[in-house]
């Protein structure tokens, strides 16, 4: 083959190669993604925690045993528009514990109807609120009743200031925000724990505890399934705490957590908490 004709096929060969390059830039070229990102894509699954006990309608379990209602649902949205797939992580009982779990990078995130906190703050970083709601005093109606006979008192903070205030308990979920709210807000009132809201508001409906603080969107949604509760329970129209609903995301992931702010602003939104209860209440009226 002669000089020249090699010449010319070097030269061609050069072209396509340059040509190409233009085209399809080398992968050295490309943009590198966010290590803690990358690290998700690269194991091609989210892990997320979720409370191993049920909160309906935000946490449930199907027919299957497998995850449910609207934290699962909004996780398995959220892998998708990441492009992975969701794994997860049902090994803590309470919300704290759900946190820690995230804190000990055992998960990636937590969607798990979990409200921010400052003592949280200290471990996990937390996106932007998805649901606003408030916490819900709610009590029982005959033993209220009977206060205001003995005491003369027309509203429930002046309990504390009667000595029937180290007689009457208040409940909480164990390991949620409310048990440092009520211990600074009813300082002088047993504070009692339960595992679930359906046993702590069974215990205010008889009697046996007198009060509970939970997250509104929960107790309209039992309260609505249960309409007779509210016979026996009201929801004090005053007592409000702030708990919007947030995502933890590990403390070394903090372009996750950008990411993930941009996917609640985009797709998500504020969740209107009635619409929740709304939604699954009626998908369990369509499934019976």
């Amino acid at each position: 083959m002669s000089t020249t004709l090699l010449r010319t096929i070097a030269i061609g060969t050069g072209l396509v190669l340059g040509l190409a390059s233009v085209l399809h830039p080398a992968a050295a070229d490309e943009p590198a993604v966010f290590p803690d990102i990358q690290r998700i894509l690269d194991a091609g699954s989210i892990r997320v925690a979720l409370r191993a006990r049920d909160a309906a309608p935000m946490i449930m379990t199907d027919a299957d045993g497998e995850p449910a209602g609207s934290e699962p649902d909004l996780a398995r949205d959220l892998a998708k528009k990441l492009g992975v797939a969701v794994t997860f992580v049902r090994t803590a009982d309470t919300y704290d514990g759900v946190v820690e779990v995230v804190a000990r990078k055992e998960a990636d995130i937590a969607v798990s109807y979990l409200s921010g906190g400052m003592l949280r703050a200290r471990y996990v970083l937390f996106s932007r609120p998805y649901i606003q709601q408030s916490g819900r005093f709610v009590y029982n109606r005959a033993r209220f009743a009977e206060l205001k006979r003995h005491y003369g008192i027309t509203e429930l903070r002046a309990i504390e200031d009667t000595p029937a205030a180290s007689e009457v308990s208040v409940g909480v979920i164990a390991g949620s925000v409310y048990q440092t709210n009520l211990a600074r807000d009813f300082p002088k009132s047993p504070l009692r724990e339960f595992d679930s809201l359906d046993e702590m508001m069974a215990a205010v409906r008889s009697g046996e505890t007198f009060a509970a603080l939970h997250g509104g969107l929960q107790i309209d949604y039992l309260m609505r399934r249960n309409p007779a509760t509210a016979i026996y329970v009201a929801v004090d129209p005053d007592i409000r705490q702030s708990s919007d609903i947030r995502i933890a995301v590990r403390p070394d992931a903090p372009n996750l957590l950008r990411w993930i702010n941009l996917y609640l602003a985009d797709h998500v939104g504020m969740l209107d908490d009635a619409g929740i209860v709304r939604r699954y209440l009626d998908e369990e009226s369509n499934s019976e």
